[in-house]
């Protein structure tokens, strides 16, 4: 049986994620402050830590696109004194089931020699090598980028970081994917082409349906159509739902894989029993999901990301019979900024 996971409760200090802590610290006679170029304070993404419970707001690149910026490091005297300063633009995978385990999948560096600085001096710097992965905050997983400053000092070093977000446009799926929502016949829920995906429910003799959907892959706004045709149906049905389960997997493919998943969305498509012959039509809009994300196959073989669609009738003596499909989500070009729920529940591309 499905159920929805309850997160673990984890609940970071207020220091740990605070502005000023993030983006300028004091050292020794000095001030550290990373800027990024081209990109304005108001433009940043608020990303969501649903197993933290926190929530930051960070800028958003693409895999391709260039880090470009500067540290800027201000004296607090006359002067300051440094032993040089290193630059790193970082990409890490972490799981944090029961040990925590971190893999650093991407490492660029930029030096700087010894110096004394009498002004504001900034260290320049740019980042080109692809961000391979998605920038990513699941259950026990995750993806993050990082510009990282650092400052070589006589007795200790110190330094700050700033997380950055990342996006991938599916190049290859966006092309060899037609846009179905761009097609009239994409809302009618009876036209099915030959990429249609059946699933066949049946329980022994008293039973039996048929869940009938448009196709396996899907971009991050598209509705998902299908159709539930009721062949056999000699039991009482309390009501049906149809809804759409994330599973994520750590250490896939190996022997201590484990998997976790929860359902995103469901909603009810039926109540009581239909009569045999008879058609439920069903329409599941990706867009209006929260906490969306493509497919992950396998990242870093520390975990994987998959989407399935589960149908679920509910007897009349409370039992639960289930079907689950996997489908295949991906990012379009024109959907790079995520989105997220205004305090109106309208989905909307965050801004401010």
């Amino acid at each position: 049986m499905l159920q929805d996971e309850q997160f673990p409760e984890k609940r970071r200090s207020a220091a740990s994620s605070s502005f000023l802590g993030r983006m300028m610290r004091s050292i020794d006679g000095c001030q550290l402050k990373i800027v990024l170029d081209g990109k304005a304070e108001a433009d940043k993404f608020k990303a969501v830590d649903t197993y933290d419970q926190v929530s930051e707001r960070l800028h958003m690149y693409s895999w391709k696109e260039p880090v470009k910026g500067r540290v800027v490091l201000t004296p607090s005297g006359t002067s300051f004194a440094h032993r040089g300063v290193t630059v790193e633009l970082i990409g890490v995978v972490t799981i944090f089931r029961d040990v925590e385990e971190k893999s650093v999948f991407l490492q660029q560096e930029r030096h700087f020699e010894p110096d004394t600085v009498m002004q504001p001096t900034p260290f320049e710097f740019t980042f080109s090598a692809p961000k391979e992965h998605e920038s990513y905050r699941g259950i026990y997983a995750k993806v993050a980028y990082y510009v990282k400053a650092t400052v070589k000092q006589r007795f200790k070093d110190a330094g700050i970081r700033e997380e950055v977000w990342v996006h991938r446009v599916d190049d290859a799926l966006s092309e060899a994917q037609p846009d179905a929502s761009a097609h009239m016949n994409y809302f009618r829920e009876t036209c099915f082409g030959p990429e249609s995906i059946a699933m066949d429910v049946g329980v022994d003799n008293v039973l039996h349906i048929e869940f009938r959907y448009d196709k396996k892959v899907f971009h991050m706004t598209e509705r998902v159509l299908g159709k539930v045709t009721f062949k056999v149906a000699d039991m009482e049905i309390a009501f049906g739902e149809v809804g759409l389960v994330r599973k994520e997997a750590l250490h896939p493919g190996k022997a201590e894989e484990s998997i976790e998943q929860e359902t995103l969305q469901k909603f009810e498509v039926m109540d009581g029993t239909p009569i045999v012959g008879e058609v439920v039509p069903i329409r599941l809009y990706l867009k209006s999901i929260p906490r969306l994300t493509p497919t992950f196959q396998n990242v870093e073989d520390f975990f994987s990301v998959r989407y399935f669609l589960n149908l679920v009738l509910v007897s009349q003596e409370g039992r639960r019979y289930f079907k689950q499909q996997e489908i295949q989500l991906y990012r379009r070009t024109g959907q790079e900024r995520p989105l997220t729920s205004s305090p109106s529940g309208v989905l909307q591309a965050e801004t401010k």
